[in-house]
């Protein structure tokens, strides 16, 4: 029998992985996802996770793409070296179409979201934007009936 916290969903004879290597799995996750929408901040961002991941991913209204996209945030998460143990740092930058209260309580449901997930084998980050995209949307839908309602 293995010693330390086990990993749901994983038989008891299985390795736990470590920080890094669940680290470096959900950093491959993310850029598969979002492409050139997803940035590594850290210096030495090559190769195999050395130093805790700091990101920056671009997030649009699902289904919206060029011209038509009035709402977009960057998300910028910095994670300590026991992610996902341990909740990351969440800053929201360069909002548009969003009031700085719409930022300011994204920001507060997004940490809210964070600090329920940790620790759980499902990363935080992919839950975050998941969420966020959530609340993008329904925001986008707002906004445009008010357009809609004032024209």
């Amino acid at each position: 029998m293995t010693g330390g916290r086990g990993v749901p969903g994983r038989g008891r004879d299985e390795p736990q992985e470590s920080y890094p290597q669940r680290q470096d799995h959900e950093l491959q996750a993310l850029e598969a996802i979002y492409g050139a929408d997803f940035q590594d901040l850290r210096l030495n961002a090559c190769g195999p996770v050395k130093e805790p991941p700091e990101i920056n991913l671009v997030l649009y209204p699902q289904g919206l793409t060029g011209e038509e996209v009035y709402v977009k945030v960057d998300l910028r998460v910095k994670c300590p070296p026991t992610y996902p143990d341990v909740v990351p740092e969440i800053e929201l930058k360069n909002a548009k179409g969003l009031s700085n209260e719409s930022v300011n309580l994204l920001k507060s449901r997004l940490e809210e979201l964070a600090r329920k997930h940790c620790g759980e084998k499902r990363e935080i980050l992919h839950e975050i934007q998941r969420r966020k995209e959530e609340i993008k949307e329904e925001k986008k839908r707002k906004e445009m009936v008010k357009q809609v309602l004032y024209q």
